[in-house]
């Protein structure tokens, strides 16, 4: 089940209410404000922090090393942020040369789509739409960019994820071309006709670039929070809130509420958005809540994902994504070439994954990996047995 971090109350003060916008004497605890900087840090909101504190009322509330540790981080940001806005618009407008459609997602176009300019997001890495069937097209911009390509075998993410990996030659950041708004176990990119069809073009960073409709925007960030889980920061709730905020108005609820139940998402959706009007209350109409409740529990599916969906609920369980792809595959000969490339990818991915230098240290990485997802596999089966043996007992004390 997904939830929100836990932070100082403070913090989803400043993001949640307009009177910590304004100009007003607030008082906080001195004892509270180192606290409060390592979790704007770690949610990825120190911007909006630092923005208050240099407020004239505001200025004297921090202790003046945190308040210049927020200013180094902030800094140390906007010069990333930067260098990932000119690699993307170098991306782009190669692939525009090539004939190549992208649609950019998060990022810098989301960036200065919400905040008016790059420097306020964020961002580790750069994302985009592509067309499945532009991929080698795609492999072989990015070997002429002398990017790194990051696979675990050949032909293991066409076959069993949602996008490539390309690494950066100089500063090491990914680039991942998507060709799906999902994530496993729907990775159907039939799916994705209407989203293509509903992208527009708009002028960015001096280039015209494909963007989504803002239902496909709403959907895409619901999909990728409820993705991401425990791991996802405040900021992308917050950006969420603001999105609903800005389009919700204006939003066709129906293209996506239909978008969502092409996908097979209703759970997903519908778990992002009563977190975002119970915490942020977002002004989602309540009619598209009780619909997609109304899809989830209606839906079926086979039992190995019923399963799988119980011991996901349970928030210290890692693995999820693979669990989730293992339990969709159809046949075993799938599983098992799924299982035997993570257990064995090639040298090179060892090399790069891992920074091993030479064949004694990439065989112990082999070994601590093989360890490693040995342990994964043995807690899935104990939590596998414990689901099953719990559903049994449920069953068999109604009867």
């Amino acid at each position: 089940m997904l939830t929100l971090p836990r932070v100082h109350p403070f913090l989803m003060a400043l993001l949640t209410e307009h009177s910590y916008e304004e100009d007003q004497p607030v008082r906080v605890p001195l004892h509270s404000w180192e606290t409060i900087v390592d979790e704007a840090i770690t949610q990825r909101i120190t911007p909006f922090l630092l923005r208050w504190l240099n407020q004239s009322a505001h200025q004297r509330q921090a202790f003046p090393h945190l308040l210049t540790a927020l200013k180094q981080q902030v800094a140390q940001h906007t010069v990333w942020q930067l260098l990932l806005t000119k690699e993307l618009r170098s991306i782009l407008a190669t692939c525009e040369q090539k004939g190549i459609a992208c649609i950019p997602i998060r990022g810098p176009v989301l960036a200065e789509h919400l905040y008016g300019d790059c420097s306020t997001r964020q961002m580790d890495d750069l994302d985009f739409l592509v067309h499945r069937g532009d991929l080698s097209a795609i492999k072989d911009i990015f070997q002429h960019l002398n990017y790194a390509f990051h696979e675990h075998r050949p032909g293991f993410p066409e076959a069993f994820s949602y996008s490539l990996e390309f690494i950066h030659p100089h500063h090491g950041f990914l680039v991942e071309p998507h060709w799906t708004l999902t994530y496993p176990p729907f990775i159907d990119t039939a799916a994705m006709e209407p989203v293509w069809a509903r992208a527009k073009r708009q002028p960015w960073a001096g280039i015209d670039t494909w963007t989504l409709s803002h239902e496909d925007l709403l959907l895409h960030l619901c999909l990728h929070l409820h993705h991401k889980g425990q791991l996802a920061p405040l900021l992308w709730f917050c950006e969420l809130d603001t999105v609903i905020r800005r389009h919700g108005s204006t939003l066709d609820w129906t293209i996506f509420m239909h978008q969502t139940q092409l996908m097979e998402q209703a759970r997903a959706v519908c778990d992002v958005l009563t977190i975002m009007m119970e915490a942020f209350h977002s002004p989602v109409p309540e009619s598209v809540v009780r619909q997609l409740a109304a899809e989830m529990h209606g839906a079926t599916s086979p039992s190995s994902l019923i399963i799988c969906s119980r011991i996901l609920a349970r928030s210290s369980f890692s693995g999820r994504e693979e669990l989730e792809l293992l339990c969709s595959l159809e046949s075993l000969h799938q599983q098992l070439r799924y299982l035997s490339a993570l257990l064995f990818p090639s040298p090179q991915y060892m090399t790069r994954r891992y920074g091993a230098s030479t064949r004694i240290s990439v065989i112990g990485f082999y070994i601590a990996r093989l360890f490693h997802i040995g342990a994964a596999v043995l807690q899935w089966a104990v939590a596998w047995i414990g689901t099953i043996v719990s559903t049994r007992s449920r069953s068999s004390t109604r009867r």
